[in-house]
């Protein structure tokens, strides 16, 4: 199920609540992406950062921070570059040839280094929202399926090591490593071409709600007197504002 963009699609927020029912495609074709072939070209360098960072501080990547989210917790880790447009500039420090791709990448609005380590798998899950193209790019992919994949939806596909899979993150997907070596991609996120004009507003509604969140599992006392939908949209609206502010001054 690779198709192209579907210009109708309605916006779709894993904050409202509601499963995603959108037609987007699983997958999406690569060749309507020009710099897709220039990133590819270049995943040797890519590759020869992630190797220099392991060697340096082997623990440098941080677990997901939903342990229940895979099969054997503190299995799934990642380096950040970029975050719904948030950049880590410690990090891209330390791999500036990869940050640089990065940044040179249209409507890009998140990287990461990550690492899926064996015989785990990430559980069933959606992302945030429809507006974004998820990418991975295979920096050294242990094996082919069935051993070592990734499904959307009913469709599997098997990582290549300098090439890039294209996916609707709002569809439901799920990865597996069935092998005894480390899983490694490179992970961008792009905002679809006809939400590119939006950029700013779709990452702030993100960014809020994952803090949103955060505070409700960090701070129980969030959970007991805002956990009604009214003042969770509130406090949701006064995130989002913040942002907003916070992206402006930032010039972003």
């Amino acid at each position: 199920m690779t198709q192209t963009l579907n210009k109708a699609s309605k916006l779709w927020f894993a904050f409202h609540g509601g499963k995603f029912r959108g037609t987007e495609p699983y997958y999406f074709d690569k060749r309507d992406f020009p710099w897709v072939e220039r990133v590819e070209s270049q995943w040797l360098e890519v590759r020869e950062e992630l190797e220099n960072l392991l060697k340096e501080n082997g623990d440098i990547m941080t677990p997901y921070p939903i342990a229940d989210m895979v099969t054997k917790p503190k299995r799934w880790k990642t380096f950040g570059f970029y975050f719904w447009k948030t950049r880590s500039h410690d990090n891209c420090k330390k791999c500036p040839k990869t940050a640089a791709l990065l940044a040179s990448i249209p409507n890009m609005t998140g990287g990461s280094l990550n690492v899926l380590e064996p015989n785990t798998t990430i559980r069933p899950h959606h992302g945030d929202t429809n507006a974004i193209i998820r990418c991975h790019m295979g920096l050294g992919v242990p094996a082919p399926l069935p051993e070592c994949g990734f499904k959307v939806g009913n469709e599997m596909r098997g990582w290549e090591d300098g090439k890039i899979l294209m996916f609707c993150d709002a569809h439901v997907h799920t990865a597996w490593n069935n092998t005894s070596e480390n899983r490694y991609i490179l992970l961008i996120d792009i905002m679809r071409p006809e939400y590119a004009s939006r950029t700013t507003e779709i990452c702030c509604h993100a960014l809020s709600a994952l803090q949103l969140g955060f505070s409700y599992q960090r701070f129980a006392f969030l959970r007991k007197y805002f956990s009604s939908k009214r003042s969770a949209a509130v406090l949701h609206k006064l995130g989002k504002a913040l942002l907003r502010l916070r992206f402006l001054l930032k010039g972003q």
